[in-house]
């Protein structure tokens, strides 16, 4: 099932497990590995490191490619009535990215646990994708969310 931008946030009640969407477009542009590496990984080659790759272009630090992916959350998650973001698990990089990729997020919704009448926690898993759907980077995470209030319930009988 995919949502679009257009949804303004779903509420802890509104979780379906196993939904699964995509959502955001990143592109990791040479001037961006640039400034990225000289300010936040300088010890990195901004050149191929093997002979025969010249014409890649320059590869983003994975740091790089966790700092769009917060970005891509961040726009798609912005109206979420998210409480805290309690932490995340099995961080894992697959793929390097280089300059003119474009990256998307996969977000698969794995469960749900009550705790109050006010807030739930979310467990999801999110997936950034390359341009051909190859998996660059995948985390766990767990955020607090809270409950639709009563008055926005949008069944009156409820």
């Amino acid at each position: 099932m995919s949502a679009g931008r257009g949804i303004p946030g779903w509420w802890f009640d509104d979780i379906v497990t196993g939904r699964t969407y995509e959502f955001g477009a990143a592109v990791v542009s040479a001037e961006d590995i640039a400034l990225f590496h000289a300010r936040f990984a300088p010890n990195l080659p901004l050149k191929a490191p093997r002979p025969g790759e010249e014409d890649l272009g320059p590869q983003a630090a994975e740091s790089h490619v966790y700092a769009l992916w917060r970005r891509m959350l961040w726009e798609e998650t912005r109206d979420w009535p998210v409480l805290q973001r309690i932490g995340q698990d099995a961080l894992r990089y697959f793929k390097a990215v280089r300059a003119g990729e474009e990256l998307t997020v996969r977000l698969t919704f794995l469960a749900t646990e009550d705790r109050n009448d006010r807030e739930g926690v979310l467990i999801a898993q999110h997936e950034v994708l390359d341009r051909s759907g190859l998996l660059v980077m995948s985390v766990i995470t767990r955020t607090l969310l809270a409950k639709r209030p009563p008055a926005t319930n949008p069944d009156p009988d409820l």
